[in-house]
């Protein structure tokens, strides 16, 4: 059995109603030719009126038969409805799919997960088998002595699949998955829609624990900044494109329990405001702003959110836009733009602020940043901070 230890994140049967419908079978009745009747022969008047029954039962006798193919009918429609056969329904954790019956869950009814710092493994589901253990760790010298040496242990034979699910709960990030953000994704990495929210997905040709494909969807958590649940499919040949396409069908089965709540757009305004008045009381730079979407202001900054002070001031344009988000919160977007000059190019940067359903300021951060930031003094290299990108970008340190 294979070992990876996890440090950071990638990624009822039912019964079936059956009717049984009996046909009643009518025989043909031969058109009776009219003619007069003597009633005073009692013989032939039992014999008319035993004629006139049996017509009077034909189109009856129809009506029944017409009425169990209806019901035939009715039962094949209510069927073709009904969830497909060989599904077993998830729901825990706040996720919910459905996935082929022949699946098996490796660790049924773990009702709080296994935490591995800030991944928590939630459950393994599949062909193969997974399991998630904790080991004490042994302290020695030149050890860094943690509280639990954590590892996902996948053992998947050849044409077998086992599923993670697993959330990730770092201690900072870029906040919500944001598709207007290609700058932070990897080389084979995509936004894509899961349950109505932004997710990634990355499909890789190799993988851990002898996996020939491995995919991978990152999803949104509903009202949750920096939380994500990971769902990794880890797939041995033969027959890739068989399980593949299960685990496909899983990912777009996907629901949230409890869902996202959808924040009404004509409230932007007044979060606006809630958010900008709350931002500038911890953050002067941020005076150029107006508290209307959509307007612009210009103004000559001395520093900029992330950078410092400037060398000299810097004419630019400040906009401020909001907009509601599908996972629950609001993105206030706050840009400073300049045009080009002699000692200058053209560039912009983005400050973000996060705003619950209600107007409260959970978190900033800044968008896509310039690729060249002017009228900075001596600029040097220095470590980012968590959670923020500064791949490529000198920052002068405070």
């Amino acid at each position: 059995m294979a070992a990876k230890v996890v440090d950071k994140a990638k990624a009822v049967g039912k019964s079936e109603a059956r009717a049984e419908l009996a046909d009643e079978v009518v025989e043909p009745v031969a058109r009776v030719r009219s003619r007069s009747i003597r009633f005073d022969q009692p013989a032939r008047l039992a014999a008319v009126v035993t004629m006139l029954l049996i017509v009077g039962l034909v189109p009856v006798a129809t009506s029944l038969r017409s009425g169990g193919d209806g019901a035939r009918g009715s039962a094949a429609s209510s069927s073709a409805a009904a969830p497909a056969s060989g599904l077993v329904h998830f729901d825990r954790d706040g996720l919910a799919f459905d996935y082929p019956a022949s699946w098996r869950l490796s660790v049924t009814g773990l009702d709080s997960g296994l935490n591995m710092r800030y991944v928590t493994i939630l459950d393994f589901l599949g062909t193969g088998v997974g399991l998630a253990t904790c080991e004490a760790a042994t302290p020695g010298q030149g050890k860094v002595i943690l509280p639990g040496q954590c590892a996902a242990d996948v053992n998947i034979d050849p044409g077998q699949i086992v599923v993670e699910l697993s959330t990730w709960d770092g201690p900072s990030g870029d906040g919500p998955i944001d598709p207007d953000r290609p700058d932070l994704l990897d080389r084979d990495q995509k936004y894509t829609m899961v349950g109505g929210l932004p997710a990634i997905f990355e499909l890789q040709t190799s993988g851990d624990f002898g996996a020939t494909t491995v995919l991978t969807w990152t999803l949104s958590r509903p009202e949750q900044l920096n939380s994500r649940y990971i769902l990794t499919a880890y797939i041995r040949e033969p027959g890739v494109e068989q399980m593949q396409a299960e685990v496909e069908a899983l990912a777009a089965s996907i629901r949230y329990d409890p869902s996202a709540p959808i924040l009404d757009p004509a409230d932007g305004p007044r979060m606006l405001v809630a958010g900008l008045e709350q931002a500038r009381s911890d953050d002067p730079y941020l005076s150029c702003f107006a508290s209307t979407s959509g307007a612009s202001a210009t103004s000559e900054v001395t520093a900029v959110p992330g950078y410092g002070p400037l060398l000299k001031p810097l004419p630019v344009v400040c906009t401020t836009r909001i907009e509601p988000l599908p996972v629950g919160f609001w993105k206030i977007t706050l840009t400073e733009s300049w045009t080009a000059a002699l000692d200058r190019s053209v560039g912009s940067v983005s400050r973000i602020l996060w705003l619950t359903r209600d107007g409260k300021l959970t978190m900033t951060g800044l968008g896509a940043l310039p690729s060249e930031m002017p009228y900075l003094p001596s600029p040097v290299a220095v470590p980012a901070p968590d959670g923020l990108r500064y791949t490529g970008v000198t920052i002068q340190p405070a």
